[in-house]
């Protein structure tokens, strides 16, 4: 019998890279379309994909390195469930660590065709009113930054665990809007600091922001 694809999601014809397949599960993690918890099973994603389970397996295995899914002795790949309570403190005191480091090398690698595309992104997530909206906007604004930093493993462990974070979708809309408002002042001036190669003051906006973070159990950046 031919295997199905994840229920909700349309088969795609990709004839890429491993890369390429977790790029795309990744995206649907992180929006929502494959939740918290739920099995990957490699030859429904195969199917999906119109691939062989080869590059499918090393997908996994990508995402499994990114935090986004962990393997279980005989039952395979699962989405990872959102932090336990005792989790929160910890994985926001890594996640400070890491974009406090990574800022501090994007600052004088950012270049004006950047700095414009994370000014745009921030207009977004200051307009923006859906929960895919505001969600995707922040994260955007911040990996256009990170970008620059020139370490794309830092940066995906820092969006991974930006993933651990998510609270449950009935409510996430609500607050996410509140930490939008809530940021919006620090978001401005740590743009404006990156414009004028600012280290003191990009770092001083990070610690705010994650200050904001904690006011709000780290449930909303």
């Amino acid at each position: 019998m031919r295997p199905s694809t994840p229920e909700g999601l349309v088969p795609l014809e990709i004839k890429g890279t491993a890369e390429q397949i977790a790029d795309r599960v990744r995206r649907d993690i992180e929006e929502g379309r494959i939740p918290a918890g739920a099995p990957l099973h490699q030859a429904n994603l195969a199917v999906r994909f119109g691939v062989s389970r080869i590059p499918v397996r090393e997908a996994l295995h990508h995402l499994a390195a990114e935090g986004y899914v962990v393997y279980r002795a005989n039952k395979g790949a699962n989405v990872v469930a959102g932090a336990a309570p005792e989790e929160i403190d910890e994985i926001i005191e890594i996640r400070e660590c890491l974009e406090s480091r990574l800022m501090r090398r994007a600052v004088d690698r950012l270049t004006p065709e950047a700095l414009a595309e994370a000014a745009t992104a921030l207009e977004t997530l200051n307009r923006g009113r859906t929960l895919e909206e505001l969600h995707g906007a922040h994260q955007r604004f911040h990996t256009l930054l990170f970008h620059a930093a020139q370490r794309p493993r830092m940066t995906a462990i820092v969006n991974s665990l930006r993933f651990r974070l998510h609270v449950r979708p009935d409510v996430e809309g609500a607050r996410k809007r509140a930490f939008a408002r809530a940021t919006r002042d620090v978001h401005r001036r740590l743009l404006e600091a990156c414009r004028r190669h600012d280290h003191r003051t990009v770092e001083q906006c990070v610690a705010e922001e994650y200050d904001i973070i904690r006011r709000t159990s780290g449930k909303l950046a």
